[in-house]
């Protein structure tokens, strides 16, 4: 049984625009050979507590005309937005999977530890494929396989439209400047689930949950280049994972977690901006800040709905018109979230995810002239970390040493200042003792909080007129009132959350920075 590094960009599209995608000019002058229809029946095996599935690792047995082949695939990690899998393939005499047969050692042990005699048959896949091979103008290889089927869990059963470029030799860069073409003919979605976690999903009837960010471990000699590439790309993925949450649900979390994935993407590119081409991080940071923009207002209203008004509505129960008010709130935010959805139906998020991809899987950044400021980014990241850490801790001490007698505007600054600190310190603290990072860490936090709940005030008034004038008439709306006394229960609040925050930029100036002496 053979490994190999698959390398594989997959969309969802509508079963009408199947037959579009094959005729494409863009396919037809790359194609080669003869298309191949096939009808693939797969069966996928894991032990009754799914324990194949908790160590990253897919086993199935498909059945291709009259023989089976066992596959084996674990997730090793992501180029460009696509999953990059391990896979073990190989004949075996039936559907039953033979693991004995699998050559690598590791992955032997791992399944025989999962229990070999618990294995069982969890979902099946039932499709048709029409599959074409492809080579590019620079000798890349690949192939277009478009499938119609489902996937069956039990009882219950799921749609599979789909098309998948893999990539079996060169640049991977070229799958995205096809699916590109391909966009621009035929509309379709990145998809981000494999058809085996999409199995899993029927299968346990997850509920689906928002995925918070998870902080990288760095080392001091990994290069500018390493650790910019790893920042991006785990932003594009924190991206990606939340955007079935914020599509399928009304769970706030997911935008939170879209907009959270953006400011670090914004962050990371801010970090080492010196070193990349002015086009390349305008065009990025110009897109990046379109769909954030895009997402503010469910985010926005998510907060004056669930920490703003909820809490003082308790306070007055439904007097004061708060029943109009929290009507009038809803309606607000459910327009905002379709307004949300509807940003990443687009073609033109669609394309911003191909062209990072891209550009993060050709080192784009590479095509422009050698100078001192651009070979920065072959130098380990250790020699520079510092800097940049101290740049942003020196801009937050010197905006926040006047902090009590700040207008809003610049307290507005400041908390943005205290985000691009707090970013920084994310990317790097895994450098440095992780108690010092820690205590410093947590300074931040209290800063963060604090500026956050007086700039979310100060938003409140400008939402409320907002709501005011999308009435149909010139009077007062029925809950004005209600509203008034909401702004004013947290504008009294602020008093105390500024004194707070006087203390807490006091205690953060007293603070030594983690990365001193280190």
């Amino acid at each position: 049984m053979s490994a190999n590094r698959e390398i594989e960009l997959k969309a969802t599209i509508r079963p009408e625009q199947l037959d579009k995608v094959k005729d494409l000019a863009a396919i037809r002058k790359r194609a080669v050979g003869r298309a191949r229809s096939r009808k693939l029946v797969t069966v996928y095996y894991d032990t009754p507590d799914y324990d194949l599935r908790q160590q990253g690792l897919s086993l199935r047995v498909r059945k291709i005309g009259r023989a089976y082949v066992q596959c084996v695939k674990q997730t090793h990690k992501r180029l460009g937005g696509i999953p990059v899998r391990m896979e073990w393939e190989g004949p075996v005499p039936s559907q039953d999977p033979a693991v004995s047969v699998i050559e690598d050692k590791k992955l032997r042990r791992l399944i025989r530890r999962a229990g070999t005699a618990r294995l069982q048959p969890v979902f099946r896949t039932d499709f048709q494929r029409n599959s074409r091979s492809l080579k590019f103008e620079d000798g890349s290889t690949a192939s277009l396989d478009l499938d119609i089927g489902e996937i069956i869990a039990g009882d219950v059963s799921e749609p599979i439209c789909e098309f998948e470029l893999e990539l079996h030799s060169g640049a991977p860069e070229r799958l995205f400047e096809l699916a590109s073409e391909i966009r621009q003919a035929v509309p379709f979605r990145l998809a981000a689930m494999s058809k085996a976690s999409r199995g899993y999903a029927l299968l346990t009837q997850d509920e689906l949950k928002p995925q918070k960010y998870v902080k990288l471990s760095l080392t001091k000699d990994d290069t500018v280049e390493q650790v910019l590439t790893e920042l991006v790309q785990h932003s594009l993925d924190h991206l990606q994972m939340n955007e079935t949450v914020t599509l399928a649900t009304d769970d706030p979390e997911g935008v939170r977690q879209m907009r959270i994935a953006l400011r670090r993407l914004r962050a990371s590119l801010r970090l080492f901006k010196s070193t990349l081409p002015k086009d390349q991080y305008g065009w990025i940071a110009a897109e990046a800040k379109w769909l954030m923009t895009e997402l503010s207002a469910a985010r926005a209203w998510d907060v004056f709905a669930d920490e703003f008004l909820a809490p003082v509505a308790q306070l007055y129960g439904g007097d004061q018109g708060f029943d109009a008010l929290m009507a009038a709130v809803e309606q607000a935010r459910q327009q905002s979230r379709r307004r949300a959805r509807e940003a990443l139906g687009t073609e033109r998020y669609t394309e911003f995810l191909l062209r990072l991809s891209a550009w993060l899987s050709s080192q784009a950044w590479r095509d422009q002239p050698v100078t001192e400021r651009t070979t920065r980014l072959l130098d380990p990241i250790g020699d520079h970390c510092v800097k940049l850490l101290q740049k942003r801790d020196r801009n937050v001490r010197r905006q926040g040493r006047d902090i009590a007698n700040l207008s809003e505007t610049a307290l507005h600054e400041l908390r943005l200042a205290v985000k691009r600190l707090r970013y920084a310190v994310d990317f790097f603290e895994s450098l440095y003792p992780k108690k010092q990072a820690k205590a410093y860490r947590k300074h931040l936090a209290g800063l963060q909080d604090g500026l956050g709940y007086l700039n979310d005030v100060a938003a409140a008034d400008t939402l409320l007129r907002e709501l005011a004038l999308t009435g149909r008439d010139q009077a007062a709306p029925v809950w004005a009132h209600a509203g008034g006394l909401t702004v004013g229960w947290h504008r009294h609040a602020a008093i105390a959350a500024k004194d707070r925050l006087v203390k807490d930029m006091a205690a953060f100036l007293r603070a030594k920075p983690f990365w001193r002496g280190a």
